[in-house]
């Protein structure tokens, strides 16, 4: 007895990737195609027979497969094995190939040809045996391989399980043994490995595909389809159950559609075909212009492939185009109509109704205060009229914007409905709008609305409060405001239920402190002049001051540092301050109590009165614009005083430098200049700064002064 070699068991594994021709052992590799799919089946059974137990079979041993005449110690057998395989999940598949693929273990004698017959039988049953053998319907011869023992031996059984699947079967079963003529001869027996494998090589067909849209509008709904386009876009759903060759996704597919008119089916025209990807896949195509007109109705259809088969044609979704647009709608209400007086009010629902103008096919409307903000309401009957509840959102003059849209979903020019709202938020009425930090301010509440009954009031948006109206009509409420302020919002409601618009006041709380100045007025009048004290008084805008800090020209080239002083029992505090330049100065101030609270900042400014001293020359008259002199022609200016007890003078003319002259017994000044050339780039305009110091040390401010060279003859 030939056995074989150990190494025979692992070569086996390699059959699952073969499939093997009618004939032998000739390979066939499978399609490299995706949309096909390969897959060695095991057996799900398998049972073998011997003569020397007639009446019984022996199923699922681990054991290798006995085929024809072999010996043990209780004599000689003769053995027939069965092997059965479920081949359901391939219904409806298309079968490219399939082959029962198996190997030997143990051969009696290599010198003697291999003669077996593979034979198609009715399923194996519990009362199978030698004596009861399946019923053998289809014979394959099987003969030589390329080795002995051979560790893979093939048949092509595409047609029998292409037959057994249109046959609604879900299992097929196969007999291996030897001819009747040589069964009993040991030379010829041998044992396979009881797992052959059913290689099958399947392609499923492509789905029907489904969720057709014309426009982005579903063929399923049931009704009528209308697009308002007529090169509408197209989809469609489509699916395969393949698994691609890599395993990492579906088969891929390709699209493609066709269209008709329902009217005229041999005009159908098919789009160009589209790849959709991996299934599912959505397939998309655009009818192109020229094929549709408006009007019409037409119906579309789609197919789906994979690189071997096609699907049948899905149901026909059928759509009417429609590009033209509704006449705009007419729009009227009696309980906001057009223009004035104000009616309703914010929150209040009115009937509005909108009508088609007359246009058969419109289908609804839409409608809103914005363009961006629209609702849709259908018309209960096609071309009818449509009345609404709407409630606006605010008083005043309210737009209303309305289309009609018909059945196609075509919008009409839009329709601006101008109405006047009734403001219906209460009046809020403060008794106290200059109480200080920490009083109260007594609030009434005045109703816009007749027969309100109540008023519901929150603070910063807080917890909402509802007070009664008095008898009156108004309501009354004590609010304390905080520092940083309270707003108040509130609205009212009335016996019936109605509530009114909602109306907001802020509360404010100013707590900056007061100054007062005689000498220095802070309303913008001129002050007293420069380098004169003055006496400012703090006065407080909140309980218990106890002191200010203070800051004169604050941020100015003159800043004054910042000092802080106490109040008096009264919360005033008084300081003094000597100005020392004319026109714009400033002040500011804050308060703070005993317990640390500090007011907002106090800023005022005032305006202390000039003391520049005064210019005058006959040679070059300060201003004129015909000017005096010339270039090399000396002139006298005389400087007068506006200060009292003036001792001196500081000058400037143009870029020279600064000089001081001594002031005479009335407390004038003369200088001479000479223009030592026609100064062209100020057009002969020269610049004169004077200022006067007093004996006491006070110096005023400037005085600034122009005068013209006139240019040389």
């Amino acid at each position: 007895m030939s056995r074989n070699p150990a190494s025979s068991r692992s070569r086996r594994a390699g059959l699952v990737a073969v499939l093997v021709a009618a004939g032998g052992a000739v390979l066939v590799h499978p399609p490299a195609a995706s949309a096909t799919s390969q897959q060695a089946l095991p057996p799900t059974s398998w049972t073998y027979t011997d003569s020397r137990t007639p009446g019984k079979a022996v199923t699922g041993s681990a054991a290798d497969a006995p085929v024809g005449a072999w010996r043990d110690a209780a004599g000689k057998h003769k053995s027939r094995s069965y092997f059965s395989y479920d081949i359901s999940a391939y219904q409806g598949m298309r079968i490219n190939a399939a082959g029962f693929v198996l190997a030997e273990t143990q051969v009696t004698d290599c010198r003697k040809e291999r003669s077996w017959q593979l034979w198609s039988t009715d399923p194996v049953t519990s009362t199978t045996s030698w004596s009861r053998p399946p019923r053998e319907r289809k014979l394959f011869e099987v003969t030589g391989a390329d080795a002995c023992p051979s560790s893979y031996i093939g048949v092509d059984l595409g047609t029998v399980v292409r037959d057994a699947l249109a046959a609604g079967q879900h299992t097929v079963t196969f007999e291996l043994r030897v001819p009747d003529r040589l069964e009993g001869n040991l030379h010829y027996g041998r044992h396979v490995r009881n797992d052959p494998v059913l290689l099958i090589n399947a392609n499923g067909l492509p789905g029907t595909p489904a969720q057709l849209t014309v426009d982005g509008r579903s063929c399923d709904t049931g009704g009528p389809l209308w697009v308002t386009t007529d090169t509408p876009q197209l989809t469609a759903l489509l699916t395969d159950a393949d698994i691609n060759d890599p395993g990492s996704g579906r088969d891929v597919a390709y699209g493609r559609f066709a269209v008709w008119p329902v009217d005229r089916p041999q005009d159908r025209v098919e789009l160009p075909e589209n790849f959709a990807g991996y299934t599912p896949a959505r397939s998309w195509g655009s009818i192109p212009a020229g094929i549709l007109t408006d009007g019409g109705t037409y119906a579309v259809a789609a197919q789906s492939r994979d690189d071997t088969d096609v699907s049948p044609w899905s149901a026909e979704c059928r759509f009417t185009v429609d590009t033209s647009h509704p006449a705009p709608p007419a729009v009227s209400s009696a309980d906001y109509p057009p223009g004035s007086p104000a009616h309703g009010g914010p929150g209040i629902p009115g009937a509005f109704t909108f009508t088609a103008n007359g246009v058969a096919d419109v289908a609804g409307y839409q409608y809103g205060e914005s363009y961006f903000s629209m609702t849709r309401v259908a018309a209960p009957t096609l071309g009818g009229p449509v009345t609404i509840q709407f409630a606006p959102s605010r008083s005043g003059i309210l737009t209303l914007y309305v289309q009609s849209v018909d059945r196609a979903g075509n919008l009409s020019e839009m329709v601006s409905y101008r109405f006047l709202v009734r403001n219906t938020a209460p009046a809020i009425e403060d008794a106290d709008p200059d109480a200080w930090l920490g009083d109260p301010h007594h609030l009434t509440f005045a109703a816009n609305l007749d027969g309100t009954v109540s008023y519901t009031y929150q603070l910063d948006g807080g917890t909402q409060r509802t007070v009664p109206a008095e008898a009156d009509g108004k309501a009354r409420v004590t609010v304390v405001p905080g520092a940083e302020g309270t707003t108040v919002s509130v609205f009212s409601t009335t016996a019936a239920g109605m509530r009114s618009g909602t109306s907001s006041r802020t509360l404010y709380v100013d707590t900056e402190p007061f100054v007062e100045s005689a000498d220095y007025p802070t309303d913008g009048s001129q002050g007293k002049p420069v380098g004169t004290e003055g006496v400012f008084t703090l006065k407080p805008h909140l309980h218990g001051v106890v002191a200010y800090t203070y800051q004169f020209n604050r941020g100015q080239e003159d800043e004054q540092p910042q000092r802080t002083v106490a109040a008096g029992a009264d919360g005033t505090a008084t300081v003094r301050f000597t100005p020392g330049r004319a026109g714009y100065n400033t002040l500011t101030v804050t308060s703070r109590t005993a317990d640390g609270t500090e007011s907002e900042t106090a800023g005022v400014s005032f305006f202390p009165a000039s003391i520049a001293p005064a210019v005058t020359s006959a040679d070059y008259p300060p201003g004129d614009w015909q000017g005096g002199g010339g270039p090399g022609v000396e002139g006298t200016f005389v400087f007068h005083p506006t200060a009292a007890g003036v001792v001196s003078y500081t000058y400037q003319f143009g870029a020279d430098p600064r000089q001081t002259v001594t002031a005479a017994a009335d407390g004038t000044a003369t200088v001479r200049w000479t223009p030592l050339e026609y100064p062209n780039a100020t057009g002969g305009w020269v610049d004169l700064l004077v200022r006067s110091t007093s004996g006491d040390g006070l110096v005023s401010d400037w005085a600034y002064v122009t005068f013209r060279v006139r240019p040389p003859s």
